[in-house]
């Protein structure tokens, strides 16, 4: 019998009597819902796959709604029938749920069968001391993958690595278990290159103020470490307070490396210091009537 799905009537009442009227050698009823467990079981439920309860009050009124919350086990062994009986946990699915076994007359060696997960390897039950040195390598492997395949502004931002997807009771992935992904940053995979100009000095220190990490090499790619297209912006703007330059966009894209940049950023300044325009100065009011009666006066010369 399975006390879920086939006989939601049932009782431990009516157990009883099929025991009593039918004398079956052996009565097994799978998934009885645990009462020491029941209420948690279903408060976990509503919360992950339901948004309707706004309070813990209102979650606490809806589960003493519920007109049956399950059996206890000590109910099954307070039948007085002549059987053994014998409890085990259900399949691991039907969480807070447990088989109860009746077992009489000759039978009463007999063993209930597990219904558990099977055994797991060792590994299963210890961390893994790489698993964060993988993962650092997993992710540039991913972004330079994508880097092939797809334009730069669809190349996430963020990745996380798990070594599985949480999922709900129903099998289903459960989003809000899902940890909050971070922006990648990354260190550079090759040898750090020190900053050796005063331009990359500033673009350096430009850098790991707006991606927030603690070192950035003049050879490391903008967009590796984290950046796109939001930050580029901020980066532009930084560099026309720090440098005095309006550095295009596009430039942060077609270079996106500190040693490329800091060309790019000296030769805008060069060019702006070659074509500088002198200060605009204001006329004072008398400089202004000097040069108008000038004027007149020369009008009146060639009358």
């Amino acid at each position: 019998m399975n006390w879920s799905s086939q006989n939601k009537d049932l009782t431990a009442a009516k157990v009883r009597q099929i025991l009593v009227e039918n004398k079956p050698d052996i009565l097994k009823i799978a998934n009885v819902p645990n009462a020491r467990v029941a209420a948690a079981v279903q408060a976990a439920e509503w919360l992950f796959n339901s948004d309707k309860f706004k309070t813990a009050i209102q979650l606490q009124k809806a589960l003493q709604e519920l007109p049956n919350l399950g059996i206890e086990p000590e109910t099954w062994y307070a039948l007085d029938v002549p059987y053994t009986v014998n409890i085990n946990w259900s399949n691991p699915s039907n969480k807070g749920c447990y088989d109860v076994v009746f077992v009489g007359g000759e039978e009463r060696d007999f063993t209930v069968e597990e219904t558990g997960d099977r055994p797991r390897p060792w590994h299963s039950y210890a961390n893994n001391p790489l698993q964060a040195k993988a993962a650092r390598k997993l992710v540039p492997q991913l972004q330079a993958y994508l880097a092939e395949k797809l334009p730069e502004y669809m190349i996430p931002a963020a990745f996380a690595v798990l070594e599985s997807l949480p999922l709900t009771p129903n099998g289903k992935v459960d989003r809000r278990a899902l940890p909050t992904p971070e922006p990648v940053k990354l260190e550079w995979a090759g040898s750090y290159a020190a900053p050796q100009t005063p331009t990359e000095e500033v673009l350096v220190r430009i850098w790991l103020e707006i991606l927030g990490i603690k070192r950035a090499g003049i050879r490391d790619n903008f967009f590796e470490l984290g950046g796109h297209s939001l930050l580029a912006t901020q980066l532009v703007s930084r560099v026309r307070d720090a440098c005095g330059v309006e550095l295009p966009l596009r430039c942060v894209f077609e270079a996106p490396t500190i040693a490329e940049l800091s060309k790019i950023v000296d030769s805008l300044k060069d060019s702006s210091a070659k074509i500088k325009v002198p200060a605009l100065v204001p006329v004072s009011r008398e400089s202004r009537r000097l040069k108008l009666s000038s004027l007149n006066q020369e009008s009146k010369d060639r009358g």
